[in-house]
């Protein structure tokens, strides 16, 4: 099975995709990793609009942070989501979901695979929207 153009993304309360979801003007997803807190918006279609990405002093501050972020969000409901590849630098970090197929060393066989980052959830067949770390 090829690399799908929308990569599925499944809600897991109490996990690392606890906070995606839909809005009133399309997708988000929204997480915290070492020092930043951040939201991804997407439109309804799944294409990368924006991201507001914010640098918290103490990790105690990470979870208030987010739900700042998602806060203004009208209509938010959170669910699974589908959404493009998109890649973004922030303060000297790669933010994103990106392709990272290829061949794997050990058997020579090819691997469809997407890496969300900084948080390292990567996405594969079956393409169900669970995530491996």
């Amino acid at each position: 099975m090829a690399l799908p153009s929308l990569i599925p993304i499944a809600y897991e309360a109490g996990y690392r995709t606890d906070r995606i979801g839909r809005y009133q003007d399309g997708l988000f997803y929204a997480n915290a990793w070492d020092h930043h807190a951040y939201v991804h918006l997407f439109d309804h279609a799944g294409a990368y609009r924006e991201s507001t990405i914010i640098r918290v002093p103490d990790r105690s501050l990470l979870d208030p942070t987010l739900d700042e972020l998602l806060a203004p969000l009208p209509g938010k409901e959170y669910g699974d989501i589908a959404v493009h590849l998109f890649r973004i630098e922030h303060d000297g970090v790669t933010f994103g979901l990106i392709d990272e197929s290829g061949d794997r060393a050990e058997d020579g066989d090819h691997i469809d695979w997407v890496e969300l980052h900084p948080d390292r959830l990567g996405f594969s067949e079956p393409w169900d929207g669970l995530y491996s770390t």
